[in-house]
Parts: structure tokens; sequence; C-alpha cells
């Protein structure tokens, strides 16, 4: 919440408060860092007992990218701004960032890995052979990526504009974790389209692995499994077959686009001929 010139965040929903502590230390690393758009003046409020109670940071003056549509100057702008956010960020020493005491980790086995085994009675036989079979092939790409510190949870919900399409913030790094770049970007694609995602890497100023987009393509294929993990927790049959909709398109997707690596689907031509993708 907002209070005067400055935004207060109080735990919940479970969240310990030794993550807030970690939290703000890597606000602050940031702020030291130089990390364009990372909250600034960041700082834990304790009770008298010593017990942190909320942190805080200077207001941002913008609103959630979610749902804006930008244009031209101001769309560049925004694909600019966001790549030299996660070049920045990318960029800070991963030594400083572990001593900061941040959560997450290897967020493939302990978050993408369980949920895939959660929504499995959900998902049938024909889509659970393609995303193993998907799952199969990215996890050697996955070996071999780099460990950078990611931010975690790159939405419109946490990136926030100017009018002129300028990045003026970005919140909630209580996802951060050294991981895999390619999970960023795989968060542009949350709200903005392929061709945007390029403009975001045009502007990245360190030269990205090459298999960094085939591995946010799954990324992104697997999100669905989220929302499918909530529809089954909570009996919504409709949004149950929704989330299988989206998941086996964007499992689909992920393969035609080269996300299932060497075992990739081959693609069909007007004329019927195959060609590898």
């Amino acid at each position: 919440m907002r209070v005067g010139d400055w935004v207060v965040r109080i735990p919940h929903g479970g969240l310990p408060a030794t993550d807030l502590e970690a939290e703000v230390r890597l606000l602050q690393l940031l702020e030291r860092s130089g990390v364009p758009a990372s909250p600034r003046d960041s700082r834990l409020l304790r009770a008298a007992d010593g017990t942190p109670l909320a942190m805080t940071y200077r207001y941002i003056e913008g609103v959630p990218s979610r749902g804006v549509r930008l244009r031209g100057g101001a769309r560049e702008r925004f694909a600019a701004d966001l790549g030299g956010f996660l070049g920045a960020l990318h960029r800070v020493p991963v030594r400083e960032a572990r001593a900061t005491g941040l959560g997450g980790g290897d967020y493939w086995r302990s978050v993408h890995l369980p949920l895939i085994e959660a929504c499995r009675p959900h998902l049938g036989a024909r889509l659970t052979a393609e995303l193993d079979r998907l799952v199969g092939a990215f996890e050697p790409l996955l070996a071999r990526a780099p460990q950078v510190l990611v931010h975690g949870d790159i939405s419109g919900f946490h990136t926030l504009i100017g009018p002129d399409g300028s990045l003026r913030g970005v919140i909630d790094f209580g996802y951060a974790a050294i991981g895999d770049p390619a999970l960023d970007l795989a968060g542009v694609l949350n709200d903005r389209s392929r061709a945007f995602l390029g403009r975001v890497v045009a502007h990245y100023p360190h030269t990205l692995d090459p298999e960094a987009l085939t591995r946010a393509e799954v990324y992104i294929a697997l999100a669905p499994l989220f929302a499918l993990s909530t529809a089954a927790a909570e009996g919504d049959l409709d949004a149950l077959a929704r989330a299988r909709r989206h998941l086996a398109r964007g499992v689909r997707a992920a393969v035609e686009r080269g996300g299932a690596g060497p075992y990739h689907r081959p693609a069909r031509t007007k004329r019927g001929s195959r060609v590898g993708v």
C-alpha cells in the first residue's frame, strides 16, 4: 500500500519474515549495483522486539504495463528499458546476490517438476505423452543454461511504465533467485508478443547463449500448469478445461518452434512437404 511517498509491504499469505529481510537486502544490493528501475531506499520495519513487520521503498510513479497498448516510440522505449533492466539485473555478481539470503533456487526441480506431477492426472494420455517428450528434450538444454540473478516473476503486473512507455519500476522481487536467464525472457511473453521479446533482446546488453530463447519457449508453454493446478484444487471444471487447452497449445507450439531440441516435430509447408523447425 502507498503511504505518502512510500510503499509499504506487509507479509501476507504465509510469507516468512526471513524472506522479507532477504528481499530488502537484495533491493539494497540492486540499488548499490545501479540496476535501473529497481525500488529505491528499501528499508525493513521492525517491532520493538526486533521482529520484522514490513518493508518500505520509495513510491514509483507508474502503472502496471499489463493491458497497456504501446505503439511506435513508446513501444520501443519500453522494450529498450526492459532490455536494459534485465541486462543490469543479470550482471549482478552471483556471489553477492547469494549473500543476501534470497530464496528460490532450482525452480525446475522445486516448482516445475512437482507441478507437472500434480497436474498429470488431469492431462489425458496424449497431452501427457507430448509433455513428457518436451520435458525429456528440455532437461539437457537446462543443464547447459548459465546461472544468473533472475527476478523470477516478470509480468505486466510487476513492470510499471510511464505515459511515454518508459520503464519506471520493477517490483516484487520475492521470487528472485539464482537461475536461468530464460525465465525472465519467458516472463516477457506473459503479456507481450514474441516480436516484442525480440526487441527486448535487441536491447539486452549481453550475448545470450544460443539456447536461451528455446528455453524461454518451454517455460512459457508450461505456464498454464499453474492455472490448471489451481482449477483442479478448486474443482472449477470450466477453468480446468481452459487451462488444459492452453497447455496443449503451448506444448505443441514449443515443439514446433524447436523447444524440443533435436526431437522437434517437423512442420508442413503448404505443399505438404516436411521441413525441420
